[in-house]
């Protein structure tokens, strides 16, 4: 998705509001243009995700030189995705002391990725498999200032994050919803589009976030604590379960359709080529499924307390992870 999203409201217990500004559809840029023209459009105007959007783009038009994804710069750009959240976005929000040498550490020196999370976590148990106790004990080794960074980190968000509501609960992303959503381009009637097609479903199975879980739904903590897990995936280089995530998309869907697994979630392009020229592009994006009426997003802002401080509404929006810029507006600082 390209644009901006807007939140407004949230005083005097009025409902928080979501609207979007200078949308633009990006397939419809690529309508008329030769397919190598068309990736390297692509390419330029998507700045997020751009390996993932240009992997998809070329699968899902079949071109030479392009038949197998670089699984290697999908993971570099993941995990620059999350750990600029992790150590510079959220610590600067939090007033925690942002991790700029850790940062650059995290991507220059990738063989030093097993220590570089010792460091940071504190630990060298997987915290995907702990129980919630174990969890619990992790975190309160962040209580102190001598403690390791990320458990300090994630308490000062879970203390955010308090009360604050906008847990969602959803079916991940299917391949037949990405086919019912396309047949409707074509004048059938509209499909449902409350699908999480977000990182979540990558992690829900693990014991920590089976813990976190909350009677179905899933808190913006929760959602934190996923890119957490994914930041040290990609940082450990255990990242094959993630990419195997598409393989039932692109098994069902076949030729004309690309996906890609990016920071944000599943990431699909479907494209039809006449004559040698783009004839129709579709771009479908994680925050495409959850900015759409029903929507993951659309549902956690409606959840979100009214009144709460916009250091909360941060914590959520790091949660939900849109690819696009939000403006927070007339919030209260509670």
């Amino acid at each position: 998705m390209i644009g901006t999203i807007l939140l407004r409201g949230g005083q005097a217990g009025q409902p928080w509001q979501v609207q979007t500004h200078n949308v633009v559809d990006a397939g419809l840029l690529c309508a008329g243009l030769p397919p190598e023209q068309a990736l390297a459009l692509i390419g330029r105007v998507f700045g997020l995700c751009r390996v993932a959007h240009m992997a998809a783009s070329a699968r899902a038009m079949g071109l030479a030189g392009h038949a197998m994804p670089d699984h290697a710069r999908m993971q570099d750009e993941i995990l620059q995705d999350h750990a600029l959240a992790l150590l510079v976005t959220l610590p600067a929000q939090l007033s925690l002391p942002p991790q700029r040498e850790s940062l650059c550490r995290v991507l220059q020196d990738r063989q030093a990725g097993r220590a570089i999370a010792g460091e940071l976590t504190g630990t060298n148990v997987s915290l995907a498999h702990m129980n919630a106790q174990a969890f619990e004990a992790w975190l309160a080794t962040g209580q102190t200032e001598n403690g390791a960074f990320l458990p300090r980190l994630l308490n000062c968000c879970r203390s955010a994050l308090q009360g604050v509501g906008a847990a969602v609960g959803m079916a991940g992303l299917t391949p037949q919803a990405v086919q019912a959503r396309l047949a409707h381009e074509r004048g059938q009637p509209v499909p449902a589009m409350a699908y999480d097609a977000s990182i979540w479903p990558d992690y829900a199975h693990y014991p920590v976030m089976q813990a976190l879980a909350e009677a179905g739904e899933v808190t913006p903590f929760a959602r934190l604590v996923a890119r957490l897990l994914e930041f040290l995936a990609c940082l450990e280089g255990h990242v094959g379960g993630m990419f195997a995530r598409v393989n039932p998309f692109l098994a069902s869907l076949g030729a004309g359709f690309g996906v890609a697994r990016a920071a944000r979630g599943i990431l699909v392009h479907a494209v039809q080529v006449r004559n040698g020229l783009v004839t129709d592009y579709q771009i479908l994006s994680p925050t495409f499924w959850h900015m759409a009426e029903g929507g993951l997003f659309r549902q956690a802002i409606s959840r979100l307390r009214p009144g709460c401080a916009k250091l909360s509404v941060e914590c959520v929006l790091a949660a939900l992870n849109p690819c696009v810029p939000v403006t927070v507006e007339a919030t209260h600082h509670a």
